[in-house]
């Protein structure tokens, strides 16, 4: 599958650079969408908090809300003007891609960039062993505890998004760069 680049929203030359970004680093597809094409539903949360295999422990540094509430991340998303969504097949690389995009994004003078994305960052977590997080300040927000239906979200952009059946099947994973 060959590299798809979307511009959504009319004026967006602007934001080609992360894009690029995103092509340069393997990513499938790249689109600037606006917050209106984002589906929220409650029961992400729900999903993210007791459907995720990363939490089996409590009080996860990398998993939770932090005290934000569904009204307030709906709203928090809806004050950016563009959000980049990449698609990707390995989580890891897409971490690594949506932060690298959100600082570029800043040093552009976007000060609030920011990725959405469950944190990825290394192959193997530490807090999975009971060690402290090698990186606990490039742990971004999941977007499934801001209720963002990925599911719903990727499909209503023509993007391809199904529960996979088994291991051997490729994962379509998604992150988001909200833009301001």
């Amino acid at each position: 599958m060959g590299f798809k680049t979307i511009l959504k929203i009319a004026g967006e030359d602007r934001l080609k650079k992360y894009i690029e970004i995103a092509k340069e680093n393997e990513s499938e597809q790249a689109l600037i969408i606006s917050p209106n094409d984002i589906v929220f539903d409650r029961r992400s949360i729900l999903k993210c908090l007791w459907g995720c295999e990363d939490q089996s422990e409590p009080n996860r540094i990398k998993c939770g809300s932090r005290g934000l509430s569904f009204e307030e991340a709906q709203a928090t998303i809806h004050e950016y003007q563009s959000i980049l969504l990449i698609h990707h097949h390995d989580n890891v690389k897409l971490s690594n891609i949506a932060r690298k995009i959100e600082k570029v994004a800043f040093l552009d003078g976007h000060y609030f960039a920011c990725a959405l994305h469950c944190c990825h960052l290394c192959k193997t977590c530490k807090i999975d062993s009971g060690k402290p997080c090698l990186t606990p300040l490039k742990i971004r927000p999941c977007d499934q505890s801001f209720g963002v239906d990925v599911y719903k979200t990727v499909r209503g952009l023509g993007l391809p998004c199904i529960p996979l059946q088994s291991k051997t099947e490729t994962p379509n994973r998604y992150a988001f760069v909200l833009i301001d």
